[in-house]
């Protein structure tokens, strides 16, 4: 079996313009496997839309949409806590003995340095590098002061069931994409089989242009008028939605409304989070217009969708209830 270990590194891959959703997939295709092994998602999950609402961006993105056309096989490996609230409950605990108090802030104070690492404009060899040693050294005092258990969420057992899961895959190329947290303890329990660093891939306009949408995204930019100005040279609905939110985000409400409406009226199923949040804006926009009964059409349109990002459901869940301008305005 030959192994590779790519990290998954949740809404970061949106700030980091050499590591985003289109290279971590050319990094994927660089390797060439014959199957995916997913940390991220538990078995069954693509069963369900829902699936989408994963922090792990790059997934529904870029990566699992690939695989299901290629034909590449994935297989979800991932192991469930016993009990989601253990930690929480743990520090609780913790706050009536000040000795293990001590010891619970001394985690989180190891924790501050890799903080301040993935604010960083990340490569993957960065991450691999220089995050993942910090993450792993955090994760090691906890073991080794803390215990594994509620504490620690039994990190280390769950992620050893993980590797014992893509040790029995039958494929021979296994490119294994987990979340940064299981890393450490992956490379532990598959060391045996050396795995392999990842390709290293260059930057191509595709990458480019993801970085460059994953910049817009944010609205609030500097230079909106150069940023637009890009946006309208990219022939893609995505591309529209961003200029949208630029324009409202600097009161051009009107010209938002307009670009709203026509892209509404095309193809904008692509990618998997605009259905969602074209029509939970064209709703917002509405209701700033005076467009009550055209903003409930919206907002209706987006709970009909078979998906919708939890951000774009609550969001047309609060303008059924109350017009988006009366509820800013309050």
């Amino acid at each position: 079996m030959i192994v590779t270990l790519i990290p998954l590194m949740g809404p970061l891959h949106f700030k980091y313009p050499a590591y985003n959703a289109v290279t971590v997939l050319d990094t994927i295709k660089a390797f060439k496997p014959d199957v995916l092994a997913i940390t991220a998602l538990k078995a069954g999950s693509l069963s369900d839309p829902l699936w989408q609402d994963t922090p792990e961006i790059v997934l529904p993105l870029s990566v699992i949409p690939w695989a299901q056309q290629t034909g590449v096989t994935t297989e979800l490996v991932f192991e469930p806590s016993p009990d989601d609230s253990a930690p929480e409950d743990f520090r609780r605990y913790a706050q009536q003995y000040p000795q293990l108090r001590t010891k619970v802030q001394q985690a989180d104070a190891l924790l501050r340095p890799l903080s301040n690492k993935l604010q960083e404009a990340l490569t993957l060899s960065r991450v691999l590098n220089e995050a993942l040693p910090l993450l792993q050294e955090q994760q090691q005092y906890c073991a080794q002061t803390l215990e594994e258990g509620p504490a620690t969420n039994w990190l280390q057992q769950r992620v050893y069931t993980m590797a014992a899961r893509i040790k029995n895959l039958p494929q021979e190329r296994v490119a294994v994409l987990a979340s940064l947290d299981h890393l450490p303890y992956l490379q532990e329990a598959l060391q045996d089989l050396n795995p392999q660093t990842p390709p290293t891939v260059t930057a191509n306009d595709q990458s480019r242009e993801r970085s460059f949408l994953d910049f817009a995204f944010m609205a609030d930019v500097p230079e909106p008028g150069n940023v637009i100005a890009k946006l309208r040279d990219i022939n893609k609905a995505e591309a529209r939605y961003h200029e949208a939110n630029i324009l409202l985000m600097h009161g051009h409400i009107p010209e938002a409304l307009e670009l709203l409406d026509v892209l509404s009226q095309g193809d904008f199923s692509l990618p998997y989070f605009l259905p969602g949040y074209v029509l939970a804006r064209l709703g917002q926009v509405r209701d700033l217009v005076g467009d009550r009964q055209g903003a409930l059409r919206a907002y209706r349109g987006v709970r009909a969708l078979s998906f919708a990002p939890l951000e774009a459901r609550q969001a047309a869940a609060e303008g059924l209830e109350t017009p988006f301008g009366e509820a800013v305005s309050e």
